[in-house]
């Protein structure tokens, strides 16, 4: 197939490469200096907290104990109400999870904090990926234009599953988004729902893990933060990879293009 047939069919079949780095704009916690300060700030953070801990006796343990009998005082009533504001939460996308996974796991250890906070996640997911379909899908060439819409559907019937664990996968993805993003594609609900869960549980486990850890030992939380920038930094690596290799790609298709533009000159 002739260089310029091959670069026709790419552009009717557009790779998740092409999806996301089609566009100049890098997101804002993939840039370098976003990354490279992430890390270093955290590293230093844990530096200063353990060398004041030190001079000054400070115990690495934090009495989660009146909180917990805060929690158990609404009884039956608490895991729903927690549910339920997470669900609401994921609704209000700005809101982020992080202390809310923290909060669950200080109240009812990793087990039982993951398991209400993965159901409230789904139950908020579920609602705003039927809200954005019902709302937004039927406006999604207006708000992005025709030739966008069409790609975002190509790449949600070849590779939406992927796509969904991806995001939800990597830390740098916001959770709430991925839900309202994907209710505008046509990728079945089923898939969306079953990829998200798998793509959500690991994270959100890391979450409420480090909020067992703070009614433990505040370190234990400190090498879960660190565990997450990890995440963040191999994602952004990630990013950088295969954006190279899609720069190099794209030059070889254009230096390619140009002799059989100019052979149909002559």
């Amino acid at each position: 197939m002739p260089s310029e047939e091959r670069h026709r069919a790419h552009l009717r079949k557009p790779s998740l490469d092409d999806f996301v780095f089609e566009g100049e704009s890098v997101p804002l916690l993939l840039q370098r200096r976003v990354v490279f300060g992430l890390a270093a700030g955290f590293a230093a953070l844990v530096v200063v907290y353990v060398v004041v801990s030190e001079a000054l006796g400070i115990s690495y343990d934090i009495d989660a104990e009146p909180f917990q009998e805060w929690v158990d005082g609404w009884g039956i009533a608490g895991p729903i109400v927690y549910m339920a504001a997470l669900a609401v939460s994921v609704l209000i996308a700005p809101i982020p999870n992080a202390p809310i996974f923290i909060a669950a796991g200080l109240a009812w250890g990793p087990l039982l904090g993951t398991a209400y906070s993965m159901a409230g996640m789904m139950a908020g997911s579920a609602a705003a990926f039927y809200l954005s379909r019902w709302l937004g899908r039927r406006h999604l060439s207006r708000l992005v234009g025709r030739k966008m819409a069409a790609r975002m559907d190509d790449v949600a019937a070849t590779m939406g599953g992927r796509v969904i664990f991806l995001a939800r996968m990597l830390p740098v993805v916001n959770f709430d988004w991925v839900s309202f993003v994907a209710g505008l594609t046509s990728i079945r609900f089923a898939v969306f729902f079953i990829f998200s869960f798998m793509g959500m549980l690991l994270p959100t486990f890391v979450g409420v893990a480090a909020g067992d850890g703070l009614g433990r030992d505040i370190r234990i939380t400190l090498a879960y933060g660190g565990l997450w920038v990890a995440g963040v930094v191999a994602s952004a690596a990630f990013f950088w990879y295969r954006q190279r290799r899609w720069q190099a790609r794209r030059r070889a298709e254009t230096a390619s293009a140009e002799p059989a533009q100019g052979m149909r000159d002559v």
